[in-house]
Formats: structure tokens, C-alpha cells, sequence
């Protein structure tokens, strides 16, 4: 009877209908053709291989970006010795989108508080993976933002 049930609901759940967000064919008509990168040369370069997917695709809808980046590391909290603590971690992107005429401006800023650590060699580390996770979160949200421009 069990053997049933779980049968029953594989073949339910298999038809529900989902699809993933950026399975969408929507997002595979686009192409970006990068102008101009300022800024922090390192998010500049995470960013743009973030995109590789979407440039100089030659497809329909061609946008040219510019792109100016800023990364800031900024001391929170620091300790009685004065050594310190906490960071806030803080990049703001800002694109310049140009499409059919038209001149769109937009910005984008990701934040996140850690903690310091002992160990240099980890913490440079770790920070490397939390400007490489910006550079992913930056390029959804750009997408999506090309994906509602007309």
C-alpha cells in the first residue's frame, strides 16, 4: 500500500508544473555587449565573467552596459586592544543601460557584517568568496532588470 502512495505522489509532483527562473527562454534572447568597466577592477572582472553567458550573443535584444563598481571594507566594531572585530563588506554597481534609443540608469548594492578572524590567509579567503557570491547576485538581479526593460 506504501508502495502505491509513494507513486502516486512521484507522479503528482512530477507534472506541478515548476521551471526554473532563469530557465526561462525569455532570458536566452538576450545579448550584452559591455561599453565601458570602471571602478574596482576585481568585481569588474567577477562580473563580467558572471555574463558570459549573455555576451556579444548577437541574439534580438542587444543592451550596452556600462558598468561602474565600488568594494568598501569598513571597520564596524573593534575590540579592547583596539584590533578589529567586525567589517561591513559593501559593493555598489552601477549600470548604464542603453536599448533601442533609450538610456536606462540603475544601481545595485549587496552589504554583508563578518567577523575578523585570526588567521589572515582565511579571512582574505573568505572575502574573495563573499565578492565572488556579489558578483552572482549582481548578475541575477541584472538580468531580471534586462528582462523587464522594453
Amino acid at each position: 500500500m506504501k508502495k502505491y502512495f509513494y507513486i502516486l505522489i512521484l507522479i503528482f509532483l512530477s507534472q506541478c508544473g515548476y521551471s526554473a527562473l532563469y530557465d526561462n527562454k525569455k532570458s536566452n534572447d538576450i545579448s550584452i555587449t559591455i561599453i565601458q568597466m570602471q571602478g574596482d577592477k576585481k568585481m569588474n572582472n567577477l562580473i563580467k565573467s558572471q555574463l558570459t553567458n549573455y555576451i556579444n550573443k548577437g541574439k534580438d535584444k542587444n543592451y550596452k552596459i556600462e558598468i561602474d563598481t565600488k568594494y568598501n571594507k569598513s571597520i564596524i566594531s573593534k575590540d579592547k586592544k583596539g584590533v578589529a572585530s567586525e567589517y561591513k563588506l559593501i559593493t555598489n554597481a552601477n549600470f548604464k543601460i542603453y536599448f533601442d534609443e533609450k538610456k536606462f540608469n540603475f544601481s545595485i548594492e549587496e552589504k554583508l557584517n563578518t567577523k575578523n578572524s585570526t588567521n589572515s590567509f582565511e579571512l582574505k579567503k573568505y572575502e574573495q568568496i563573499i565578492k565572488y557570491n556579489f558578483a552572482e547576485s549582481i548578475k541575477e538581479k541584472l538580468i531580471l532588470k534586462l528582462l523587464t526593460i522594453e
